[in-house]
C-alpha cells in the first residue's frame, strides 16, 4: 500500500471519494522543499528546550527528600546518643568524682593529689567572687555573703569549694 492509499472511512461499497483522488494524484509528484526537517526540528527544539537543573525538581520532589533528610538525621544522633553510652572521658571523671561529695575543683585533679595535708576551713563569700571562681551561681546580688566550705592546702591555696546548706 501507497503512503498515500488509505480508505476513507465509506462503508457503502462506493470505493474512495474522488476528492480523495484528486489529492492524490496532485501530491503524487510532489517533494518537500528543502531543509524543512531540519527547520522543524530547530522549531521544535526552542519551543521544547531543557529547563535547568533546578527547575527540574518539582516541589513534591524536594519535599519528599527533604523528608528523607531529616529521617537520615534523626537516625544519625540517635545512632550516635547509643553510642556513646559508654563510661565519660578523663577531663569528665573527676568532676564527677567531685560532685559526688559536693566539692567543684579550682585547680587541676593532679595538684589536688599532690596537695599535702589539705584541710576543709568555712568562709563567707560574696557572690561575685563565686561566680570569679567558675561557681555556677545566680550573681542578682553581687555582695550577698554566701556560706562555703573550701578544702585548702597547707600553703593556704584553695583547692576546692561546696556551697554549705545553712
Amino acid at each position: 500500500m501507497n503512503m498515500f492509499e488509505f480508505d476513507d472511512g465509506r462503508e457503502n461499497g462506493q470505493g474512495r471519494a474522488p476528492e480523495w483522488d484528486a489529492a492524490r494524484r496532485t501530491l503524487a509528484h510532489a517533494a518537500p522543499p528543502d531543509a524543512v526537517e531540519q527547520a522543524l526540528l530547530r522549531a521544535f527544539a526552542r519551543h521544547h528546550a531543557p529547563l535547568p537543573w533546578y527547575r527540574r525538581w518539582s516541589a513534591e520532589d524536594l519535599a519528599s527528600w527533604a523528608g528523607i533528610g531529616a529521617v537520615g538525621c534523626a537516625l544519625a544522633i540517635v545512632g550516635m546518643s547509643l553510642l556513646s553510652g559508654g563510661a565519660p572521658s578523663a577531663r569528665i571523671v573527676p568532676a564527677l568524682a567531685a560532685a559526688d561529695d559536693g566539692f567543684v575543683s579550682l585547680v587541676p585533679p593532679e595538684r589536688m593529689a599532690a596537695a599535702v595535708d589539705p584541710q576543709l576551713k568555712q568562709a563567707d563569700l560574696p557572690r561575685a567572687a563565686l561566680v570569679q571562681m567558675g561557681i555556677p551561681i545566680v550573681a542578682n546580688v553581687p555582695d550577698e555573703l554566701v556560706h562555703t566550705e573550701m578544702m585548702v592546702a597547707a600553703t593556704g591555696e584553695p583547692l576546692a569549694i561546696r556551697l554549705a546548706v545553712n
